[in-house]
Formats: C-alpha cells, structure tokens, sequence
C-alpha cells in the first residue's frame, strides 16, 4: 500500500486507538501505529516525540470524549439521571468481546503509571455524575455514589457471564433493582411494576 502524502493528528490518534486496543498498554508499540498508516515510524515520533507521548494522548482524549459523552446526558438528578448513567456505561460496552478486552487492558493500564493516573481521572469523571445526580438514600453521598459504581462494575462482570440482553438494557434492570434495595420508591423511579 502506498504512503500517504500526510496523516493529520487526528488520523495517528485514531490509529493509536486501535493498536491501543488490539494491544493494551503493554504491547502499544509506534511502529504498530505506523503500519496502520503505511507512516514511517520517524514520521511518527517527530510529531509526538514517544511511544509513551502519544499513548498519554490517545487516553487523555478517551477520558475528554467520555466526559463529553457524560455531558450530552440530560442528567436529570434522581433515581432518572442514574438509570441514564447506566444505559451510557451498558452502551458503551459494544459486546461480550470488547467488554472483556476492555477489561484485559484496564488490567495492563494499572502497571503503567501514567495510563492508571488517566484511568483514574476517568473515573472521578464518572463519580462527580453520580454524584451530581445521586438522590437521597440513607447513606452518605460520597458512600452511595460508590456503592452505585461498584453496582455499575459488578453488574457488567454479571451480565459478562449470563445475560442474553444488551448490557445497556440488562444495566437498566439492574439499577432499578439497586435503586429498590437502596430505598427509592417506585414511584421515584418513575416505574409502578
């Protein structure tokens, strides 16, 4: 395949992203990268000076396209804005295979240094929704709003294993069940059943 004659930033992260997620954090590698554009690896690494560089970027943009994606929702406060974080989280799944992936590389990402801090800044991004949205329950906001992302993880290993439904549907079931144990009422919930 020929080269091209150029390849924007936003071509590289994309090919990045790829071998960021064929590889894991671990195994990301420029020349991969360059393959994926027919690029010299050179021509790579004067415009993002490392292999380590452009990894930090193609997270960084992963945390800023969440927290984008977090921002569309409407995100209304309540057992609502809830059940809207977890169809997002569910969505965000695309199947069985790449939500197993995705959890093979979170586990690489937390002997990377700099790939844990942004996995962290991702999920403090999740955090401060539930908590912007987190409703009255009997225990304190900052004690709920990680009891709901342990519901959120624990439910997606469930689904992982038995589920036929989507994980965005199966989510929604299952964080209305949360929101009962927890104490919000049908009614708050806005579903009577």
């Amino acid at each position: 395949m020929p080269r091209p004659l150029s390849a924007t930033d936003d071509d590289i992260m994309e090919a990045a992203q790829k071998v960021l997620a064929l590889r894991g954090s671990n195994g990301f590698s420029v020349s991969e990268v360059a393959r994926e554009l027919s690029l010299s690896r050179t021509a790579i690494t004067l415009r993002f000076k490392s292999a380590q560089n452009l990894k930090q970027q193609v997270l960084r943009r992963n945390a800023e396209l969440f927290k984008g994606k977090l921002g569309n929702l409407k995100l209304e406060k309540g057992a609502a804005g809830l059940i809207e974080i977890a169809e997002l989280i569910g969505g965000m799944t695309n199947g069985r295979q790449n939500f197993s992936d995705y959890m093979a590389r979170y586990a690489s990402n937390v002997n990377d240094p700099d790939a844990m801090e942004i996995e962290q800044q991702r999920g403090q991004i999740l955090r401060e929704a539930i908590l912007a949205v987190m409703p009255e329950t009997t225990l304190p906001p900052e004690d709920a709003a990680d009891a709901f992302m342990a519901h959120l993880t624990g439910s997606l290993m469930n689904w992982q294993g038995r589920s036929t439904i989507s994980a965005s549907s199966f989510l929604r079931e299952r964080t209305i069940k949360w929101l009962r144990l927890v104490g919000i009422s049908g009614e708050q919930i806005g579903i009577t059943k």
